[in-house]
C-alpha cells in the first residue's frame, strides 16, 4: 500500500466518522450549552449558598450518601427509603471533592446531554428515520424538565442517563445478537434500579421487547434472542436484588427502597381515605402530615418492617373498601403527573420567575399542560401505523412509568420525566407529521391559487 494510498485510507475513515459523529456532538452541545447557562444564573442568583437546600429530597440523599460511607450514622432511615444508588453517586463527589454541589451538577449536566444523544441513537435505531432521531434527541435536549433536573441534587438525571444507556445497548443487542450489548444493558438497567426502585419490573418488559420487535428487524433466530434478553433481565434484577438482600438482613424488609409503599400509603391511599371524608380539599395536605407523624415514632426506632408491613396493610384495606375510588384516584394521579409541566425553575432561578409565570399563565393554567401527551397519542398512531411492533414497545415504556407515577403526586413533571426516553420520540415523530401535513396543504392552497389565476 503507497503512502498516498494509506493517507486517503484514513481520510476517509476520519470523514466517515465526522460525519456519523456530526449530529450526536451538535445535540450534546446544544443540551450542554442550555443547561450550563442555567446552572450559571442559578449560581448568580445563589452565590454559596449550598444549592443542595433549594428542595428538601436533597437533604434525604445527602444524609443517607453520609451513612452509606460511614461518614454518619443518622441516615439509616434515608438510605432504606432511597436506595444506594444517588447516594453512592454524591458519596463518592464527596470522598473525592468535598461538598461541592455545582461540580456534581456539573456532572450532571453531561449525562443530561448524553442522555439526549442517547434518545437520539434509541429514536435512529427503532425508526430508521434521521429526522424523527434528530427532533427526538432535540426534543430532550431543550426540555425545562430535564434542564432544571440536570441543576438539582436530584436522582432523576442519573436514572434517567442509565436506563437511557441500558435501553440503547439492549436494541443494539436484539440487532446485532452481541452479547457483550445484552450484558452491558443488564448491569447499567440494574445500576438504574439501585438509583430509583421505580424500574425494578422495567426487566419483565426487556423480554416482552425481545418477543414482539419485528422479525425483520433482527439478525438471529428469536429464541436466541429471547435467551439473552431473559439473561438482561436476570442480570438487571439480580443486582437490584442484591440491595434487597443487605435491607432483608439489616432492617429485616426484602425491598430495593421503602419509598414505594410509604408513598403510596400517603398520597394514593391517604388521598381516597381524606376524600371519601368529604372534607375540605384544602385541608388533606394536614392529614398527609398527620399520616405520616404518626410513623415518625417508628421511623426513630428504626422499626422499618412494621412501617412496610402497616403501610402494605393501609393501602390493601384502603383499595379493597374503596375499589372504585382507589381505582379512579391512581388513574387521575397518572393523568396528573403526565400533564404538569415543571415548577422547579421558580425556586433554582427565581430572579427569572416572573418570566416563567407568565408563560405558564398563558399556556398552563394550573401548571398543566396536555400538549405533550396529545403529541405522544399522536406519534404512536402515526409509527404505528408504519410499525405496530415498534410503537408498542415504544408506548409500554410510556405506560410503565405513567403507571409508576401513580402513587404520588405534587413534584410536578419530576416524576413522570423518565417516561422522556421513549415519549420524545412519539412527539417528535408527531411534530413531524404535522409540519408535513401543513406543507401540504400549503402547497394545495397555492396550486389552487394558480389555477383559478
Amino acid at each position: 500500500m503507497t503512502p498516498d494510498t494509506t493517507r486517503s485510507s484514513f481520510g476517509e475513515i476520519r470523514n466517515s466518522l465526522t460525519g456519523r459523529l456530526r449530529i450526536p456532538v451538535a445535540i450534546f452541545l446544544i443540551a450542554l450549552i442550555l443547561r450550563l447557562i442555567f446552572l450559571l444564573l442559578m449560581l448568580g442568583e445563589h452565590g454559596t449558598q449550598p444549592l443542595a437546600g433549594l428542595f428538601d429530597d436533597s437533604a434525604k440523599y445527602i444524609k443517607a450518601a453520609d451513612c452509606l460511607f460511614g461518614i454518619s450514622t443518622t441516615g439509616q432511615y434515608e438510605l432504606y427509603l432511597v436506595g444506594p444508588g444517588y447516594p453512592f453517586f454524591l458519596g463518592i463527589i464527596n470522598i473525592i471533592f468535598g461538598r461541592v454541589d455545582w461540580l456534581v451538577m456539573a456532572l450532571q449536566i453531561i449525562m443530561s446531554g448524553l442522555t439526549c444523544v442517547g434518545i437520539y441513537l434509541i429514536a435512529r435505531r427503532l425508526i430508521a428515520n434521521d429526522t424523527v432521531a434528530v427532533l427526538a434527541g432535540l426534543i430532550a435536549a431543550v426540555s425545562m424538565t430535564s434542564i432544571s433536573l440536570a441543576n438539582s441534587l436530584l436522582t432523576e438525571t442519573l436514572f434517567l442517563f442509565l436506563l437511557v444507556l441500558s435501553l440503547e445497548r439492549f436494541f443494539k443487542g436484539l440487532a446485532e445478537n452481541r452479547w457483550t450489548s445484552f450484558a452491558a444493558a443488564g448491569i447499567l438497567g440494574g445500576l438504574a434500579v439501585l438509583v430509583r426502585s421505580a424500574a425494578m419490573f422495567f426487566p419483565v418488559l426487556l423480554v416482552l421487547f425481545a418477543v414482539i420487535i419485528p422479525a425483520g428487524w433482527i439478525r438471529a433466530r428469536r429464541g436466541q434472542l429471547i435467551l439473552k434478553a431473559v439473561v438482561t433481565a436476570l442480570i438487571m434484577t439480580v443486582i437490584s436484588l442484591g440491595w434487597a438482600a443487605r435491607n432483608s438482613a439489616v432492617h429485616d424488609v426484602f425491598t430495593v427502597a421503602g419509598t414505594g409503599m410509604g408513598a403510596a400509603r400517603l398520597y394514593l391511599a391517604g388521598r381516597v381515605v381524606y376524600a371519601v371524608g368529604e372534607r375540605p380539599p384544602h385541608e388533606y395536605r394536614a392529614f398527609r402530615d398527620s399520616l405520616y407523624e404518626s410513623t415518625v415514632p417508628d421511623i426513630r426506632a428504626g422499626k422499618y418492617k412494621k412501617l412496610n408491613e402497616e403501610a402494605t396493610a393501609f393501602v390493601t384495606a384502603t383499595m379493597r373498601e374503596y375499589p372504585a375510588r382507589f381505582i379512579w384516584t391512581y388513574i387521575s394521579t397518572i393523568i396528573h403527573n403526565m400533564t404538569v409541566i415543571s415548577t422547579l425553575e421558580y425556586a433554582q432561578i427565581p430572579q427569572l420567575g416572573g418570566i416563567f409565570e407568565f408563560f405558564d399563565r398563558r399556556f398552563s393554567p394550573g401548571y398543566k399542560n396536555p400538549i405533550i401527551l396529545i403529541l405522544t397519542l399522536t406519534g404512536f398512531i402515526i409509527l404505528a401505523r408504519r410499525s405496530l411492533r415498534i410503537a408498542i414497545i415504544l408506548l409500554s415504556v410510556v405506560v410503565y412509568f405513567g403507571a409508576a407515577s401513580g402513587i404520588t403526586f405534587g413534584q410536578g413533571s419530576r416524576v413522570y420525566f423518565p417516561a422522556q426516553a421513549a415519549y420524545a420520540i412519539f412527539v417528535s415523530a408527531a411534530l413531524l407529521f404535522f409540519y408535513d401535513l401543513i406543507r401540504w396543504l400549503m402547497r394545495s392552497f397555492v396550486g389552487i391559487l394558480k389555477q383559478k389565476a
